[in-house]
């Protein structure tokens, strides 16, 4: 059973990611204000691409995967303690500890895939440099 389970895992951990991928590609959302009606929709666009790539090579973003991989053990180590334990009552402590590693590594990843870690360097340098060209940031999405 546990063998069944854990040859499936990393399929399952792929398919939370990618469906989390989206949330990973946030943006930064503009008020219409004189300058945005001005330059179009269009060169707000490009004007927020600019203000992202040089984020990225200034400050760096800091990376949601580093941070599933981090939640992702730490679910492991903890599911596997608590896997132990019940197996040490049920008189199956290997696979249950196994079970609860495999199940808390996973739940930890996709927690941590999830999670709203922006990087608010990141965040702020890009805010900073739209409102540099004459836009006013509100937010992301």
């Amino acid at each position: 059973m546990i063998k069944k389970f854990t040859s499936k895992l990393p399929i399952v951990i792929i398919a939370v990611l990618f469906a989390v991928c989206p949330a990973c590609a946030k943006k930064p959302a503009l008020y219409p204000n004189e300058h945005y009606k001005e330059v179009g929709e269009a060169t707000a666009s490009a004007d927020i691409k600019a203000c992202l790539d040089l984020a990225e090579q200034s400050v760096g973003k800091q990376s949601r995967g580093k941070t599933a991989v981090k939640t992702g053990a730490k679910g492991g180590i903890i599911g596997g303690v608590i896997g132990l334990g019940i197996g040490i009552v049920t008189g199956s402590p290997g696979s249950s500890a196994l079970a609860g590693a495999v199940g808390g590594a996973a739940g930890g990843a996709a927690g941590g895939a999830m999670s709203d870690n922006e990087d608010s360097v990141y965040k702020n340098f890009v805010e900073r440099c739209l409102r540099e060209k004459g836009y006013e940031p509100i937010g992301w999405r």
